[in-house]
């Protein structure tokens, strides 16, 4: 791409760090903290400590913090941890790393005055990637996270709120996704917009009440990031796997929260397919996306698949513009922030573990760049002379700049962003009318309420005729009045598929594109379960150790495994692959003595029963990637299970095995047999 800075921005050169920036926040000092996985880059990807630091934009020097800890004064790993800022500015960090898939159940703030961590009261349980965001009230919501409980690692169902003093439980949720797309929306409720595709709605007075809002059309949508660029309005950008070619999607969707009946609809195509991008809002309201791979792998860095190019989606247009490229692969674990010189910090990338394997060195990136862009190449820049350093919501006060011709002042609050999540990320365009007498000077009308705006540390920022932003004023918004009674929610929540059904058991067997296994990442996997053609009942925690879900159907019948693979992957994509199914059946055995069948008044046909092979088995070894061994038992079964057709035909046996089409006729593998007696 031609060098035009003015048309696609510059990046600054790529900058050491002292650790790979894979959690960012933007302080109320204008700093950014950063820290990453582990302290020692020689040592275990699973330490119990990290290495917090600060980086100074002005200086470009970094300075480590104090290390989060216990009370008790035993460190702790903040790696896979949730973030949001405070009313007053601290950092509130819930969550972290014990191993993958297992969270830490403790939560930490960092104040910026005082450069101190201070641990909090643990968690209900530990929590590996949970959401955080601060409600319009102040608190913190903190949702989802996977954690050890035996040899399951189930996602925590019930989220927490940080009242400032203590933990508070609110409304449990079945099938939470990892890391969800969640914003404070303006009638008060907390939107929940992703990776699910059904989008969903938490209002957190009382006991906590969920409902549905709507569902999008791409369907589950994993390491795809979200974006409310304005009170109520969000943005779904990429993200997930397609069905057939596994490749991330182009493609984006956005939906008015405000709006009585809320609907998505398609918004322009990316240049470019991604998955575990970053997107950041910028000071004249475009939404800048940077860094993510177009491959079909989890995070794939074959060459041509890392994605250097940035590029630019305006609202306004909803028209994208590719801009200048970054220099490194920014794929997994890459993190993005936007600075108060209205520039965007890109950082991070690596230090992951598949398997037993971590990532090569060459992957692992302790460094970052600066992108300057196109609006600051425009021309001069504007100035706030004097603005406040608290506003209220609804209040109206005076901005002072050096440019009687200022165009637009706009706020953005101070952020903070990992693994393409940035939940306290929002824009809004303030009313501003100058000064007849000097319109140098603007009243400024602040949001409406802290739903609009909840709580806590800003940016300012006034912009020129030609879009140029000045550097911003930072300041911070108010608690102001309670937000609105939001519309009441249906009695039944839609979210939950617990309908205690009687039917046919099915084991099925799924193996998740995300490669911590389906026990954490269960959430998206939940969702389709329940929409499979004859589903009654989805057991709400899956068996980790053999990476299959257990449903119910509705009738004592067969699943219907010609349309379940179709079905699935109109949800969910490739986020998950079908394995296969087992069921367990009781019945009559009968047939030729060398091709026996089951007989049962809940089966249309008779079943035929077959040898088992390797490739039927549906539990699934994650560390080695590829289906559990047969035990000798299991090889076994079909042999026993004729000799006893051929001795007592009729006979009564329970059958368990994995179903499949042959010929468009179900067949089942016999794994074990026993007989009725």
């Amino acid at each position: 791409m031609p060098d035009d800075p003015a048309q696609h921005g510059r990046w600054d050169p790529v900058i050491g760090l002292p650790d790979v920036a894979i959690h960012l926040a933007v302080l109320p000092t204008g700093k950014v903290l950063a820290w990453g996985r582990r302290r020692d880059p020689q040592g275990s990807m699973h330490q119990q400590g990290c290495a917090p630091f600060v980086w100074d934009p002005a200086t470009g020097t970094s300075t480590p913090t104090d290390e989060p800890a216990r009370a008790d004064g035993t460190p702790v790993n903040l790696f896979c941890s949730g973030h949001a800022l405070l009313a007053d500015g601290r950092l509130l960090v819930a969550g972290g790393h014990v191993t993958d898939g297992d969270g830490l159940d403790q939560a930490c703030v960092y104040d910026a005055g005082q450069d101190t961590w201070t641990p909090l009261p643990p968690l209900r349980s530990g929590r590996w990637y949970p959401g955080a965001v601060t409600l319009a009230d102040g608190r913190v919501l903190v949702i989802s996270g996977s954690h050890q409980d035996g040899p399951d690692q189930p996602v925590e169902p019930i989220p927490e709120i940080w009242d400032g003093a203590t933990w508070q439980p609110t409304r449990d949720f079945q099938g939470l996704p990892l890391y969800p797309r969640v914003h404070q929306l303006p009638d008060g409720r907390v939107g929940m917009v992703g990776s699910n595709g059904e989008t969903t709605a938490l209002d957190t007075a009382g006991a906590g009440t969920w409902s549905t809002l709507g569902t999008r059309a791409q369907g589950e949508r994993q390491y795809g990031p979200a974006v409310m660029d304005a009170p109520g309005r969000v943005v779904y950008l990429g993200g997930g796997n397609d069905a057939g070619d596994h490749r991330p999607t182009d493609r984006c969707e956005k939906i008015d929260l405000t709006t009585p009946t809320p609907a998505w609809t398609p918004a322009a195509t990316m240049a470019f397919r991604r998955r575990q991008h970053n997107a950041t809002l910028l000071p004249d309201g475009t939404v800048l996306v940077t860094s993510g791979t177009s491959g079909p792998d989890f995070n794939d860095l074959a060459p041509g698949a890392p994605v250097h190019a940035a590029e630019l989606w305006d609202p306004a247009t909803d028209t994208w513009t590719t801009l200048a490229s970054e220099d490194v692969d920014r794929c997994y674990h890459a993190s993005a922030v936007l600075l108060p010189d209205a520039t965007v910090l890109s950082a991070g990338g690596g230090e992951f573990v598949v398997g037993a394997t971590p990532n090569a060195p060459q992957d692992t990136h302790r460094d970052a760049q600066v992108f300057r862009p196109p609006y600051l190449f425009r021309g001069p820049r504007p100035a706030v002379a004097a603005a406040p350093d608290v506003i209220t919501p609804g209040e109206t006060f005076t901005v002072t700049t050096d440019d009687p011709g200022i165009a637009a002042v706009t706020l953005v609050r101070l952020s903070s962003a990992t693994h393409t999540l940035n939940t306290d990320q929002r824009f809004v365009r303030l009313a501003a009318t100058p000064d007849t007498a000097d319109p140098r000077t603007l009243a400024v009308t602040a949001p409406a309420s802290s739903a609009d705006w909840p709580p806590g540390p800003a940016i300012l920022f006034v912009l020129a005729a030609d879009g140029t932003p000045s550097p911003a004023h930072l300041l911070r918004v108010a608690t102001g009045a309670p937000p609105p009674a939001p519309p009441p929610a249906a009695p039944e929540r839609a979210t939950r598929r617990r309908r205690r059904a009687t039917g046919t058991a099915v084991t099925v067997g799924l193996t998740a594109q995300c490669p911590y296994g389906l026990g954490p990442c269960w959430g998206g996997a939940y969702t389709a379960l329940g929409h499979l053609e004859g589903v009654g009942d989805v057991d709400p925690v899956p068996d980790h150790a053999d990476q299959t879900a257990r449903v119910v159907l509705t009738h004592r019948g067969l699943p219907d495994l010609a349309s379940w693979p179709g079905q699935l992957a109109a949800r969910a994509n490739a986020s998950y692959v079908l394995r296969g199914v087992e069921v367990t059946l009781r019945g009559s055995l009968g047939g030729d003595p060398g091709d026996p069948h089951l007989t049962s008044p809940d089966l249309a046909e008779p079943l035929r029963l077959h040898r088992i092979a390797p490739g039927h088995h549906v539990p699934w070894d994650l560390r080695r990637r590829r289906r559990r061994s047969l035990t000798a038992d299991e090889r076994d079964a079909h042999r026993r299970l004729l000799a006893v057709r051929a001795d007592r035909p009729g006979t009564t046996v329970t059958v368990t095995g994995p179903l499949r089409l042959v010929r468009g006729r179900a067949v089942l593998s016999v794994r074990t047999v026993t007989e009725d007696h």
